[in-house]
């Protein structure tokens, strides 16, 4: 079996349709679920025991230097090479290509929907000699290892089948439904009923489910698929205008003004809120003391920090809350909420000014759908204001500073999109230290939620933590 050298050709440009998605990034550094396409195509490429190396080409330039490298190298290596258009369908099928790839003797074209997904020469020099214009016909191979995302509808569908589902639920679908199932039956049942508990003004702003199913070890609910990228994507590729951002706040603070709302009396808004912001906070730390990593993070933020531990930063938040918690003179009121307003439950389309909303908290009773005034607010502020979905997408830094401190640094600068947040909650008269100490109530509840990601759980504690710095001037 001959060492084959892998060549991830990158330098195809995305469509204007496609660079409206991703910020006019490349197909190879296109980001998706924490990871570049690049990043996933090598990482499973290297699987393949034959794989001699892998290199990634950007622009014709970097390919001139290769083809002047590769002429150096053992002629007897083979040559994959894979266009950064094309993406992963199967992996099996993937697998098998990589190890037919050692053995080779002839020119082969990899075909997806008859466009070559993968060109295989069984030499360097035959790699070369094509380069030059010397073309030899391959042979062709038909597979379905591979998508082409230069296609719109591909590239949408592969983007928006990636939902950022825990990992108790499990998202199927084709080209025009999605339906979601879970072991937990509860939990599916009542984003079911949220919909139908819903007041009927307010229906318009949620994707109807149908065809609830429910057996013995699971549920499901069906809903129409919208070929629409949510908006987290979008924010983490920077590929949202400022007048494209003010258009959707636009429509969601209509969405919060418009909400049904019912008064109570001060004691039960208090309750309300502390439940959410208080106990919520505290039942989860709970959690996270029963999961592996805890002490770790407990020692590390003694060590690295000014703080006494988790529970100090717990602590520390409580102090600011007393202080700053009811402070924006809300009226006593309870409001019907999504309950996790984030950006990776917001669907909109530029062009046809559309928005619409996902993954709702559920209900089982019309009582269910209030909450804290303030909640939905904090979700949102926090895909703003405590760039969230970059952590999901992994852009962030965690260093150790020249006085051994330790430091988080976030791979944006939402600064722009914060002032017009900021500008919002004024005119609707929200109080913006109330919404960021909600904020960082969020952070610290999430933890037990994503230990599969022990680093991304370590940078949401230094997340709050540096909320709650900004808190303590106001206090």
């Amino acid at each position: 079996m001959k060492r084959v050298f892998v060549i991830y050709d990158d330098r195809k440009k995305p469509s204007q349709e496609i660079c409206q998605i991703t910020g006019g990034k490349s197909f190879g550094n296109t980001i998706f679920k924490r990871k570049t396409l690049k990043e996933r195509m090598k990482e499973e490429i290297i699987l393949s025991d034959s794989v001699k190396e892998v290199r990634l080409v950007e622009s014709d330039r970097e390919m001139s230097l290769l083809k002047e490298e590769l002429e150096r190298v053992e002629t007897k290596t083979s040559v994959l090479v894979l266009p950064s258009n094309f993406g992963m369908k199967d992996r099996q099928a993937f697998g098998i290509l990589m190890k037919k790839a050692g053995y080779i003797e002839e020119i082969y074209a990899v075909a997806c929907n008859g466009k070559p997904s993968m060109w295989m020469y069984p030499d360097i020099s035959s790699f070369l000699k094509n380069q030059e214009g010397n073309r030899i016909s391959p042979i062709i191979i038909e597979s379905d290892a591979f998508v082409d995302f230069s296609e719109i509808g591909h590239f949408r569908t592969f983007l928006t089948g990636g939902f950022d589902a825990r990992y108790f639920n499990a998202l199927t679908g084709d080209e025009f439904t999605v339906t979601k199932r879970s072991e937990n039956k509860e939990k599916i049942r009542a984003e079911y009923e949220f919909y139908y508990l819903l007041p009927d003004e307010m229906k318009f702003w949620f994707v109807m489910p149908f065809r609830y199913q429910e057996w013995e070890d699971g549920a499901s609910y069906t809903m129409e698929r919208y070929h629409m990228t949510d908006i987290a994507i979008r924010f983490v590729h920077g590929a949202i205008s400022i007048e494209e951002f003010r258009d959707i706040l636009d429509k969601v603070f209509y969405f919060l003004k418009t909400r049904k709302e019912k008064k109570v009396r001060r004691e039960e808004y208090e309750k309300i809120g502390e439940k959410l912001y208080i106990e919520k906070v505290e039942q989860r730390i709970e959690m996270l003391k029963q999961k592996e990593g805890y002490h770790t993070f407990d020692s590390l933020i003694r060590l690295g920090t000014k703080y006494d531990g988790i529970s100090g930063i717990v602590n520390e938040y409580k102090r600011i809350y007393g202080y700053l918690s009811g402070k924006g003179n809300m009226e006593e009121k309870l409001v019907v909420g999504h309950g996790d307003l984030c950006f990776s439950n917001i669907l909109y389309n530029k062009d046809a000014s559309l928005l619409k909303l996902i993954d709702p908290k559920g209900a089982m009773k019309e009582e269910d759908l209030y909450t804290h005034p303030y909640y939905d607010l904090a979700k949102l502020s926090h895909s703003i204001w405590g760039s969230y979905d970059f952590f999901n997408s992994g852009l962030f830094q965690i260093t150790i500073e020249g006085d051994m401190k330790i430091c988080l640094s976030i791979d944006t600068d939402n600064s722009a999109y914060g002032t017009i947040f900021l500008e919002y909650l004024k005119k609707y008269g929200y109080d913006p230290m109330e919404v960021r100490l909600y904020e960082a109530s969020l952070f610290l509840s999430m933890l037990p939620l994503h230990m599969d990601q022990e680093r991304k759980v370590f940078a949401f504690l230094l997340n709050a933590m540096n909320i709650m710095e900004e808190l303590k001037t106001y206090v």
